[in-house]
């Protein structure tokens, strides 16, 4: 059965006539919604659409697939809508708790999925370090947050929910010099600033070994990282216009990764990945909206592994920390 997504997907293209304006609507990246576009191809088995310079234009056979998926997607909405309104999600309002990384990758596209399908649900999210959002529980009402939870304090009594572990990554910009390296080594990187979100501690001890092999302890740097910011365009920013070296998700990159403006470096590191989770108040039920919302987070979720995976395993083999 031919996925509704991937239906979504091509309508878009076909409004659009290309794939950058198609992808910027869909909040997802241009390699992306290619992909998308070549599976569903696949799923019917003929061509949708013919690629020129500057356009695309949908085959016979992607005018009939078009004109079903029109039909196919509109009773979707149409029979969610009555659902919602059933459950309750014709009104009403949701107040989120995220951090920096999952507030941008995950939200956004969670965002624009959810709308369309729940219109009437005003949603709010506040986005914070981290290592804060929990403690703004004794402040704000939130119906739930998304967030790193290594040094979560169980006492505060939460239940979680863990999300997909997506690697993280080290990335610079296109000229960089570690990138006129012939022989490029983890420990060269110590010789650049780290930008990014704060690290938690559950990485410090294993990346600093990596960063600073052969040192003795007390010549070990204080901090492993530089500078410290949880404003994503700010590091983006930093990393266009100097050397520093960023670290983070597939997800928080992509538009820049796949344009070539970023460059991945080639370290793999198994204990590089996030630790998200959806974390809600224990024994409070969810509301039939925050239920509605945390199913597309989870899809989202999802489709944003499928989509980093090609450029992960391109990094090479693993290291060992």
């Amino acid at each position: 059965m031919i996925e509704i997504r991937l239906l979504r997907n091509a309508l878009a293209l076909a409004k659009h006539r290309n794939f950058a304006r198609a992808a910027k609507e869909l909040h997802m990246s241009q390699p992306t919604l290619t992909r998308s576009i070549q599976l569903l191809e696949k799923e019917v088995g003929d061509r949708l659409f013919d690629r020129a310079a500057r356009t695309v234009q949908p085959t016979k056979a992607g005018e009939i697939v078009l004109k079903h998926a029109g039909i196919i997607i509109a009773s979707t909405y149409a029979m969610q809508e009555d659902v919602g309104r059933h459950r309750g999600l014709s009104d009403g309002s949701l107040f989120i708790g995220a951090g920096p990384n999952s507030g941008v990758v995950l939200f956004a596209p969670a965002i624009a999925q959810f709308s369309r399908l729940y219109p009437e649900i005003r949603i709010e999210v506040y986005v914070s370090d981290w290592r804060k959002l929990p403690g703004r529980w004794a402040h704000e009402e939130f119906d739930f947050m998304v967030t790193e939870t290594s040094e979560l304090d169980e006492s505060l009594g939460f239940e979680i929910t863990r999300l997909i572990r997506h690697p993280g990554l080290f990335f610079c910009r296109k000229n960089h010099p570690l990138l006129k390296k012939d022989k490029l080594s983890i420990s060269d990187l110590a010789s650049f600033p780290l930008i990014g979100p704060a690290i938690p501690e559950r990485l410090k001890d294993s990346l600093s070994r990596l960063f600073y092999s052969g040192r003795a302890a007390s010549a070990l740097p204080k901090a492993l990282q530089q500078y410290i910011c949880n404003d994503l365009a700010i590091i983006k920013t930093v990393l266009c216009e100097s050397d520093s070296i960023g670290m983070g998700t597939y997800g928080i990159a992509a538009d820049e990764l796949e344009s070539g403006l970023f460059k991945a470096l080639p370290f793999r590191i198994p204990e590089l990945t996030t630790n998200y989770h959806i974390v809600k108040r224990k024994g409070l039920s969810l509301s039939a909206a925050a239920h509605a919302f945390i199913k597309v987070l989870i899809e989202v979720d999802k489709e944003l592994s499928h989509s980093e995976a090609k450029l992960i395993r391109s990094l090479g083999p693993e290291i060992n920390t």
